[in-house]
């Protein structure tokens, strides 16, 4: 819990992240400039979160360790454009194999009583690890027995999140300001769509809020 202080300090940081992002991206040329721009949150982020090793608990997470990689992720418009532009720049097989692996995912999510390692796990490791989104990032454990023992409460940094929400907060807030949409959608299945319909994206940068929606379940 936030004293009424640190409350009103977040939501002044959220102040502060949103103005300052939707002056960058007033400026920016084009949807791809525009979903570029989401790198800046997710440095912004590192930056918290390496802050957060150097002063505070250290987190027990380590390579390899991908605990938190079987629970449901979210991500924003921006970010899910961001992850398909990577996508598409990788070697044919790669792009192939990655559709496989979402559509394996999104086919059996709703029937599976067990947690789904995402489709970007490979070899215990993250395949996008350079765009992964800021849920993702944001991340972190300071006991691995809790997350191997899927414990209802996971031991965290206080600190770490309140600065990584007043980040991500203020960003999704300077998007739909331009206005753009800037919600959370389920990681594998946006990721998906965005790579199956190659009009999403300019849909998307002309406010269609359902861009990343199947296009079956738009009729």
């Amino acid at each position: 819990m936030l004293t009424d202080d640190e409350r009103s300090a977040f939501l002044q940081s959220i102040a502060r992240v949103r103005q300052r992002a939707a002056q960058v991206l007033r400026q920016s040329q084009g949807a791809d400039d525009t979903v570029a721009f989401i790198a800046q949150l997710h440095r912004g982020l590192d930056t918290v979160a390496e802050q957060a090793r150097t002063t505070g608990p250290q987190p027990a997470c380590q390579a390899g360790c991908a605990h938190c990689c079987h629970l449901r992720v979210e991500a924003t418009e921006p970010e899910v454009f961001h992850i398909a532009q990577h996508l598409r720049a990788q070697p044919a097989t790669v792009q192939a194999d990655a559709i496989s692996a979402l559509q394996r995912h999104v086919a059996t999510a709703h029937a599976s009583t067990t947690r789904q390692a995402c489709s970007f796990l490979v070899d215990e490791r993250c395949s996008i690890y350079p765009v992964r989104p800021a849920a993702c990032r944001k991340a972190h454990s300071l006991s691995a027995q809790h997350c191997a023992e899927q414990s209802a409460t996971i031991p965290q940094n206080l600190r770490l999140l309140v600065d990584a929400e007043a980040l991500m907060a203020g960003t999704a807030l300077a998007y739909r300001d331009q206005p753009l949409p800037a919600s959370a959608h389920e990681l594998n299945a946006a990721v998906l769509a965005a790579l199956k319909d190659p009009t999403a994206q300019a849909r998307w940068y002309q406010g269609d809020a359902a861009a990343l929606m199947p296009k079956d379940a738009q009729n």
